[in-house]
């Protein structure tokens, strides 16, 4: 008697379909999302121009350098070529 196998409730067996399984998923998506974008620091406008600023800095410094070695090295090049050339 302890034995006794449990039967299934009628209909439980069953998954829902896929359309609704999209549609669960994708609450559950915006769900999670939107506790993670309440956990975000948002910058104030002071705090996003320094980092805007910072990063025009870094690019024009980086910019001017790449610029540089490209002289640089088209001289050397351009030497070499004239060297071998005769």
């Amino acid at each position: 008697m302890a034995n006794k196998a449990k039967e299934p409730k009628k209909g439980s067996d069953k998954k829902p379909n896929w359309f609704v399984r999209r549609w669960q998923s994708f609450k559950s998506w915006t769900h999670e999302m939107k506790v993670e974008l309440k956990k975000v620091h948002w910058p104030n406008r002071s705090e996003l121009i320094r980092a805007c600023l910072a990063v025009l800095v870094c690019v024009l410094v980086i910019g001017v350098f790449v610029w540089v070695l490209d002289g640089v090295a088209a001289a050397v090049i351009n030497a070499l070529l004239h060297l071998f050339k005769g």
